[in-house]
């Protein structure tokens, strides 16, 4: 049993932008392909899950950028779990290059779910012990705490369409990055990101339209407001 994963990979056409660097969806499909991979090896993915009606969502993220790889760069992907609390579950993540730079890390928060109910379990429902967990972390003290009461106005619309959607009926967790993309790009002009922190709210569902938001107050803010509900689908603060 390999407590901690490593992916080789190679960046595909079909992952970079038009500044040949990979897309943060890219990043985050890269990420979140090797930890459900590394949680089926560890015999608690969604194969497991699924039978109790159980299954992981992403919670929380947080990513600190070096640089981003090119098309063609050979890359390793590197997770592991490192600690589990009452409601949540924590993934680690290093991307290196082939010189075995780190050039991106991440540290990132798992919610499980009743997949009837919605609602958080907790984690002893998980057939998953301490010997699975090493406790080394990516980013120390990854999580922020963010600004109340911003004031935001809306950059675009989205409506959630089926090709949106993962196993779980919701918005796949990386396809929210590339709102998030086309956010900064509209107000910055450029892609020059340092730090992200994403934190998912409430799950987005077919045809929920998603207004796409920057706060006027702090630069680097964004949220995405589920309109029918009036609820936030997620909150995200990016550093250049």
């Amino acid at each position: 049993m390999e407590k901690i994963w490593h992916e080789d990979h190679q960046v595909s056409w079909d992952l970079v932008t038009k500044d040949n660097q990979i897309s943060l969806t890219g990043l985050m499909q890269y990420f979140l392909q090797a930890a459900v991979r590394h949680a089926e090896h560890l015999g608690f993915g969604y194969s497991d899950t699924s039978k109790e009606n159980l299954t992981w969502v992403l919670y929380r993220i947080r990513i600190q950028i070096d640089r981003l790889p090119a098309w063609k760069e050979n890359i390793k992907i590197i997770t592991w779990p490192s600690r589990m609390e009452n409601l949540t579950a924590y993934r680690e993540f290093k991307l290196m290059d082939e010189n075995n730079n780190v050039i991106c890390k991440a540290s990132s928060e798992w919610l499980v779910i009743n997949m009837k109910t919605r609602r958080p379990q907790r984690m002893h429902t998980i057939s998953a012990s301490d010997v699975i967990l090493t406790p080394q972390v990516s980013i120390p003290k990854a999580f922020p705490k963010l600004p109340a009461n911003l004031s935001f106005k809306e950059l675009f619309s989205v409506k959630v369409h089926y090709s949106n959607l993962d196993m779980n009926g919701h918005v796949t967790a990386g396809y929210y990055f590339n709102w998030l993309s086309d956010a900064v790009f509209m107000t910055f002009n450029d892609f020059k990101i340092k730090d992200i922190y994403f934190n998912y709210f409430h799950e987005g569902y077919l045809n929920d339209e998603i207004s796409i938001e920057e706060s006027t107050q702090h630069e680097g803010y964004f949220r995405g407001i589920k309109k029918g509900e009036k609820r936030p689908a997620f909150v995200a603060r990016i550093q250049r």
